[in-house]
């Protein structure tokens, strides 16, 4: 577990710092790497509300947002604020996307 997050953390550092120097190559003008260096593209994590939706699914039960909240940081690494994560599903919930709100912070799989 502890190689992954290092490894997560190391994947984002070389991501932040390829889009800083893009922009920088952007501000002088020079659109493309120099040297035939190719900048690779990032791999894409999935969003919150993603992950939210595979442990609805893998637990088929109502969950209230802080075992949302234990679950993702358990399984794949992801700590987030509760007020946020919750007015996302909230959000959804409303829309009528995927989950549905059971009770005041407990949501299930529509």
């Amino acid at each position: 577990m502890e190689n992954q997050q290092k490894q997560l953390i190391l994947e984002t550092m070389e991501t932040v710092l390829e889009l800083e120097l893009r922009s920088i190559r952007q501000a002088l003008g020079k659109d493309e790497p120099q040297g035939g260096v190719k900048l690779q593209k990032g791999r894409r994590r999935k969003s919150l509300f993603d992950l939210c939706v595979e442990i609805l699914t893998d637990e088929q039960r109502s969950l209230h947002i802080d075992e949302l909240i234990e679950l993702l940081r358990q399984r794949y690494g992801r700590v987030t604020d509760r007020d946020s994560l919750s007015s996302a599903l909230a959000k959804k919930a409303k829309q009528g996307v995927f989950v549905h709100r059971v009770s005041p912070a407990t949501f299930e799989l529509l």
